[in-house]
C-alpha cells in the first residue's frame, strides 16, 4: 500500500483536534467537571466499578486520569435505542465524547455500552482516539450504537499537507495496545474511510467480532476547496480499516460496503475488505473468519481489499462484490475471495463465498479471483496452500499455490485447512505445451483447450509404390516429423518393412492445450455489448504476469504489439520477443483446405529472404471445438553472430485474424531442439486466444505492413521479413501498468 501517513503521527494531530473540540463541547453539555457525579468505587484490584450513565460521564470526562482502570459491573443503558439506526438524522437524548488518549485497562467484564452516541454531532465517531502501546479493552460489548462522520465536520490537513477526513470506527480510531475478547454490534457509516471496530491497528486485536454495518464512501456532494491535495486511497473493513499490527482470530458477520466519494476529490484507489480493507508490510491477519458481505468499486477481498503483510488460516464465506461506477477513466477491478491485491503472503486460507463483479464498461486485469490476486505486485505477492469452491468464483487463470475443488472434495482436503497437510509444488506442474487429451475432461473446463490433430477420424490408409512413412505422415499431420504416430496405432511396421498394399491406419489424435499457472488477460476487452447492455470483460489473450506487454521500436513494427519478459528468469532467454496483433478479419480462414499450398508459398517467401540462411522448418494445423484452425509453424534463419529461432501462429476466425510471431535468438552453436520456450509459448497463446469476440472495425491498414513484397498473404505480417529487420537492441516501451491501491 502507498503509505499515507507516518505512523502515530495522524493518530496524535487526531487526538489533539479531538482533545480541543472535546473541552469545548464537554462544557456545551455539561460534564466539563465532575459536579454531582461521584467517584466510582473501586474494587480490590483498584479499578473503579462503572455501574451508571454517569460513572461513564466521570470516565470520559478531561479530568480524569488517562492511566485509570476502570471495570464495568453491568451493561450499560446510555441510551433508549429505539430507532438507534436513524441517530444521524434524529439524535438520542443523551451523547458522549471521545476520549483522547488512555492508558489504562478497559474491564468490559463481560458486559456491553448500550446506546452509546458521540457528543457533538457528526465531529469525531469512536470511544477512544488512541489507546496507547499500555492500554488494553477486553471483554467489552458495544451494541446498538451509532459512529459516523462527515467531511463538514471532519475534514483536516495531515502532516503532508493533504486533505483527509477522519476515519469512523466504534472502538478506537488508532490502537497500538491490546483489544481482546470484544463485540461491536453497531452502525458505522464514514464520510471517507470506515472500520468496524478500529480505524488503524497498529497493536493486537484478538478473538473481536463484529456483525453489524460498515459504510465507507458517503461523501457524494463535497465541493472541494481550490487548490486542494487530496490523500488517494480510501478503505473499509470489518474488523478496521488498516492493520500494521496483529487481529488474530476475528470474526466479521458485518456488512461493509466501500462506495465513491465525490469526484471533486482526486481520489483513485478503493479497497474494501471483511477484516481490513489495507494491511501494511507489518500486518498479520491469521485464524480469522469473515461471513458477512463486502461490496466495493475497485477492490473487493473476502478478509483484505489490499494487502503487503501475511493473512493466515484465514477463511471467507461471504459474498465480496464489486460494483463498477461510472468515471472518466479506466481503474482496476479486482474481486477476490481472500485479498483483491496481495503483495505480500496468502497462506492455508479457503473460501466458500460467491466472487463476483458488475462491470459496465473496460478496466484493467481480470476481475475474479477464488482467493487472491497477485497480478499488481507479481514480485511480491504469492498464495501457498489455499482453496476455493469453483462453483462461486469464475477464475480464469490458474494460480501456483491455489487449488479449486468442488463442494463434494471440502472434506478430503480439510487437514489442508488446518495446515496439518500443505500442497507442495509438485501438486502445480505446468505441461510443456500440446499434451493427450484426457476424455474425462470436461470440454467446457475453462482450463483446457481441446484440439483435434490429423484426420477427422482414423484413416484406413493403402501403402502405394514409392510411398515411405514421412511422406505418409506429412500428408495427414502436416509433417513427415509426425511419422511416430503411424508406428504406433501399427505395430507391424517396427518388425518389418513397409510394402505397396499394405493396410495402416492412420489415427485421429486428440491434444489438449493445458492453462499454466500464473497468468493474466490482457489485449482488447470489451464490456459493453453494441445494443448498450452489460456484459463480462473479455480478455482476448493471456501471457504470463511477469511478462510485459508493450511496444518494440525496430523497421517491421508496424501493425504490431510485442510481449517480453521482465526479469531474467521469467523466460527460458531473457531475449525473446513475441509480436502479435488482433484485428478484424473480413477474408475469414483464409488457409483452410489450402494449408499444403500455404506450406509452399511460406517455404517460397522463405527462400527469397533468406536464401540458403533458413531451414528447419516444421508445420502443424490443428482443429479446435468450435471448428477453428490452428495453423503453426516453425524455422531457423542464421544471421552472422547468431541464430534465431521463429515460430508462428495464427487463427483466421470469421470475426477475428489473430497472428503471433515468436523469436528467440541463439548462440551460434547453441543447439536447436523443440523444447524452446518460443516454441512452446506461441502455439499455446493461439490456443487459448478467446476469438468470440466480434472486432467490427480493422484496427491497421495491411497495405503498410512491412516486407509485403514476395510474400502471398497480404493480410497478416511476412515473418521472415520481419525477422530480417528485427534488433535485438531495439528499445521496449510497456503499456501503462496499473498498480491498484499498493
Amino acid at each position: 500500500m502507498r503509505k499515507r501517513f507516518s505512523g502515530k503521527s495522524m493518530a496524535q494531530a487526531v487526538a489533539v483536534l479531538c482533545l480541543l473540540a472535546g473541552v469545548f463541547l464537554a462544557a456545551a453539555y455539561g460534564y466539563e467537571e465532575r459536579g454531582a457525579d461521584p467517584t466510582p468505587p473501586q474494587d480490590e484490584d483498584g479499578y473503579y466499578l462503572l455501574s451508571t450513565k454517569e460513572d461513564f460521564r466521570w470516565f470520559i470526562s478531561r479530568d480524569r486520569d488517562p492511566y485509570t482502570n476502570v471495570r464495568l459491573t453491568n451493561d450499560l443503558i446510555l441510551n433508549d435505542t429505539e430507532g438507534w439506526e436513524n441517530w444521524a438524522d434524529t439524535p438520542p437524548e443523551n451523547r458522549y465524547g471521545a476520549i483522547p488518549s488512555y492508558h489504562g485497562h478497559f474491564d468490559g467484564n463481560g458486559h456491553a455500552l448500550e446506546g452509546y452516541y458521540t457528543s457533538y454531532g457528526k465531529w469525531l465517531a469512536f470511544l477512544f482516539t488512541i489507546l496507547e502501546e499500555d492500554a488494553s479493552v477486553t471483554d467489552l460489548t458495544i451494541r446498538n450504537s451509532l459512529f459516523q462522520t462527515t467531511y463538514e465536520d471532519c475534514v483536516y490537513e495531515d502532516e503532508s499537507g493533504k486533505t483527509d477526513v477522519v476515519t469512523a470506527a466504534a472502538l478506537c480510531f488508532a490502537n497500538y495496545g491490546l483489544i481482546e475478547n470484544c463485540e461491536v454490534q453497531a452502525k458505522v457509516t464514514g464520510a471517507w474511510d470506515a472500520g468496524g471496530i478500529v480505524g488503524i491497528n497498529y497493536g493486537q486485536m484478538v478473538d473481536c467480532r463484529f456483525t453489524g454495518t460498515v459504510e465507507a464512501g458517503t461523501d457524494r456532494y463535497t465541493e472541494a476547496p481550490e487548490n486542494t491535495f487530496t490523500r488517494s486511497s480510501l478503505f473499509a473493513g470489518g474488523i478496521c480499516r488498516s492493520n500494521q499490527g496483529v487481529i488474530r482470530n476475528c470474526v466479521n458477520e458485518g456488512k461493509v460496503t466501500m462506495g465513491a466519494i465525490s469526484e471533486t476529490f482526486y481520489v483513485y484507489d478503493f479497497a474494501a475488505g471483511g477484516i481490513s480493507g489495507q494491511q501494511s508490510v507489518m500486518g498479520r491477519i491469521e485464524d480469522s473468519f469473515n461471513r458477512g458481505d463486502v461490496t466495493g468499486i475497485e477492490l473487493a477481498g473476502g478478509i483484505a481489499g489490499a494487502s503487503w503483510g501475511s493473512i493466515y488460516k484465514c477463511q471467507n464465506s461471504g459474498r465480496v462484490h464489486i460494483e463498477q461506477v461510472e468515471r472518466d477513466y479506466a481503474e482496476t477491478l479486482i474481486s477476490a475471495g481472500v485479498c483483491a491485491s496481495n503483495g505480500g503472503l496468502v497462506d492455508t486460507c479457503v473460501n466458500t463465498g460467491d466472487v463476483t463483479i458488475d462491470q459496465k464498461y473496460l478496466s484493467f486485469r481480470s476481475p475474479i479471483y477464488g482467493i487472491a490476486c497477485n497480478a499488481v505486485n507479481p514480485d511480491k505477492g504469492s498464495i501457498e496452500n489455499s482453496f476455493y469452491l469453483e462453483e462461486k468464483a469464475l477464475q480464469v487463470y490458474p494460480q501456483r499455490g491455489v487449488r479449486k475443488l468442488h463442494a463434494d472434495e471440502l472434506p478430503a482436503f480439510s487437514e489442508y485447512f488446518s495446515g496439518e497437510k500443505r500442497l507442495e509444488r509438485s501438486d502445480f506442474v505446468d505441461f510443456a505445451c500440446f499434451v493427450p487429451y484426457d476424455p474425462e475432461t470436461d470440454k467446457e473446463d475453462p482450463d483446457y483447450v481441446h484440439l483435434g490433430f490429423g484426420p477427422p477420424e482414423d484413416v484406413v490408409y493403402e501403402v502405394a509404390a514409392g510411398d515411405d512413412l514421412w511422406k505418409i505422415a506429412r500428408q495427414y499431420y502436416g509433417d513427415g516429423r509426425y511419422y511416430g504416430n503411424l508406428v504406433w496405432k501399427n505395430p507391424a511396421l517396427e518388425d518389418g518393412p513397409l510394402l505397396p498394399e499394405m493396410k495402416l491406419i492412420v489415427p485421429h489424435r486428440d491434444l489438449a492445450a493445458v492453462r499454466r499457472y500464473d497468468e493474466e488477460g490482457f489485449g482488447f476487452a470489451y464490456c459493453r455489448l453494441p445494443s448498450g447492455e452489460n456484459c463480462p470483460t473479455s480478455y482476448v489473450l493471456s501471457k504470463p504476469m511477469n511478462w510485459y506487454y508493450g511496444s518494440m521500436q525496430f523497421a517491421a513494427s508496424a501493425g504490431l504489439e510485442t510481449l517480453w519478459p521482465k526479469t531474467p528468469d521469467a523466460a527460458e532467454s531473457e531475449e525473446i520477443r513475441i509480436f502479435y496483433r488482433v484485428d478484424a478479419n473480413p477474408d475469414g480462414d483464409f488457409f483452410e483446405g489450402r494449408w499444403p499450398e500455404v506450406q509452399e508459398r511460406i517455404r517460397k517467401s522463405a527462400a527469397a529472404y533468406w536464401g540458403d540462411s533458413v531451414d528447419t522448418f516444421a508445420f502443424d494445423h490443428y482443429t479446435l471445438d468450435q471448428g477453428e484452425n490452428l495453423y503453426c509453424y516453425s524455422f531457423v534463419v542464421y544471421r552472422k553472430d547468431e541464430k534465431l529461432v521463429c515460430q508462428a501462429a495464427y487463427r483466421l476466425c470469421d470475426n477475428m485474424l489473430v497472428e503471433l510471431i515468436g523469436v528467440q535468438p541463439l548462440r551460434p552453436h547453441e543447439p536447436i531442439g523443440q523444447s524452446h520456450d518460443v516454441l512452446l509459448r506461441v502455439p499455446y497463446m493461439a490456443a487459448f486466444v478467446d476469438t468470440s469476440v466480434k472486432i467490427e472495425e480493422t484496427q491497421f491498414d495491411p497495405e503498410t505492413f512491412y516486407g509485403r513484397e514476395g510474400w502471398d498473404f497480404p493480410q497478416i505480417h511476412n515473418p521472415f521479413a520481419i525477422v530480417l529487420a528485427y534488433d535485438k537492441e531495439a528499445e521496449c516501451s510497456p503499456y501503462m501498468l496499473f498498480t491498484g491501491a499498493q
